[in-house]
């Protein structure tokens, strides 16, 4: 077996993949509720135990870090118990939190070379496997003790400026879980592959690890036809070339069940032109996803902003690189965006959804949300023969929208733009 240590001494741990989530002036107040299928789920299909420290004083953080570990634990489905290291300390300025897995594993019997978040590699081995040490954490988490934070479950009572301690809790185990690549920079260079102590090597003849989100990920080369981001005759790793991907504001993930949830597109990933250490490479483009269901995931959360959603192109994503889910395979049920057909689009005062026949038999409550977060419509739709009619639209401004369909019988869900004229 296998292990890159991330925390074999000071100078491994800061080059490693650390996501980190800064503090921002942005005020975005909104609420997106978790799922209700995954409300609903009366039996986790996971277990997560927390060791808390620096939490004591503070049980209204533990609470909300606890309501978070819920939500996941009713996502992934692992026979594994994922053990987790949360600290609640004084952080640098401007920092909100941070988190990534405490080691990584090759798994027997997938390709050589390539490395699993621990808590993925355990829930694909089947067993605990510890880590350098013999220390069986899977995850590691920090979290400022001096932020102003709200912990609380009312999404109307957030007060001015505050944070949501369980949405950053949400956000930063999503990085632990697996949610981030190796791709960073090296002596000014971008580079990807790891030593067996986190470090990163300085020429492809050392050879070296990548992780499983790696072989995912693809970027433009000088004349921007997209490769993948581990292919060395496109981008030497570590070189300028790397780098430049890095920058591009053009990477996008490959991923076939988080094209499927994403309309048939690759979904992009954040590259801005200045590289951004704990935020660049492992995340989703913040400009391409804020205020849609798959938000979580972006680098930024905004002041006053609640988001108890994991998005299904985030669980296509985790799905494809291993994970199992509570609801089944996202791949498998037959609710690809393009099956669904919306007309008339753009709208003037009502929307008729038709529904792929395989489930026309199942109830759905449908959703409009505004480009800032808002919920500006909300029902329990009449599914007939197949198709779901949305009325009184008329007063609603000329703008673009986000049309959210969800089985209230299973754990189906889809988002649509549509466009009011």
């Amino acid at each position: 077996m296998t292990f890159l240590s991330s925390n074999a001494q000071n100078t491994t741990e800061n080059i490693l993949t650390v996501c980190t989530m800064p503090t921002t002036d942005e005020v975005n107040r909104t609420y997106t509720p978790t799922s209700e299928s995954i409300l609903s789920r009366s039996t986790p299909c996971s277990d997560f135990q927390v060791t808390y420290i620096g939490f004591a004083g503070f049980p209204e953080a533990q609470a909300a870090f606890e309501r978070a570990v819920a939500i996941w634990e009713n996502v992934l489905d692992s026979p594994v118990t994922i053990r987790v290291r949360a600290e609640f300390e004084t952080l640098g300025a401007g920092v909100l939190g941070s988190a990534r897995p405490f080691t990584y594993l090759e798994v027997p019997g997938k390709e050589p070379g390539v490395l699993y978040a621990a808590a993925l590699a355990e829930q694909l081995i089947g067993e605990d496997r510890d880590g350098p040490g013999g220390i069986s954490f899977d995850i590691t988490c920090n979290f400022s003790n001096t932020t102003n934070w709200y912990f609380g479950t009312d999404p109307n009572s957030i007060g001015n400026n505050q944070f949501d301690f369980t949405t950053v809790v949400l956000h930063e185990l999503g990085h632990g879980l697996g949610f981030a690549g190796f791709g960073g920079r090296s002596n000014n260079l971008g580079a990807l592959r790891r030593s067996s102590n986190g470090a990163f090597f300085n020429n492809t003849a050392s050879g070296g690890f990548i992780s499983i989100w790696d072989t995912f990920i693809e970027g433009p080369n000088i004349i921007l036809q997209k490769f993948p981001i581990t292919d060395e005759n496109t981008f030497p790793d570590p070189s300028n070339q790397m780098l430049g991907a890095f920058r591009s504001d053009e990477l996008t993930c490959t991923s076939p069940i988080a094209i499927a949830q994403n309309g048939g597109d690759e979904p992009k990933t954040y590259a801005p032109s200045t590289f951004n250490q704990g935020s660049t490479y492992s995340h989703w483009d913040e400009s391409t996803f804020n205020s849609t269901p798959d938000a979580l995931m972006t680098p930024q959360v905004a002041r006053e902003e609640i988001n108890l959603n994991i998005g299904n192109v985030t669980q296509g994503f985790m799905e494809d690189m291993g994970w199992s889910l509570c609801q089944g395979s996202l791949s498998t049920n037959n609710f690809a965006l393009e099956n669904v057909k919306i007309s008339p689009n753009p709208f003037t005062q009502s929307i008729t959804i038709e529904l792929p026949s395989q489930i026309t038999n199942q109830e759905f409550n449908v959703s409009i949300v505004d480009i800032n977060g808002r919920i500006v419509s909300n029902s329990e739709a009449n599914n007939t023969n197949g198709q779901i009619t949305i009325s009184n639209l008329d007063n609603l401004k000329n703008t673009l929208y986000f049309l959210t369909i969800e089985s209230k019988t299973s754990d189906l869900s889809i988002t649509k733009k549509i466009i009011k004229q």
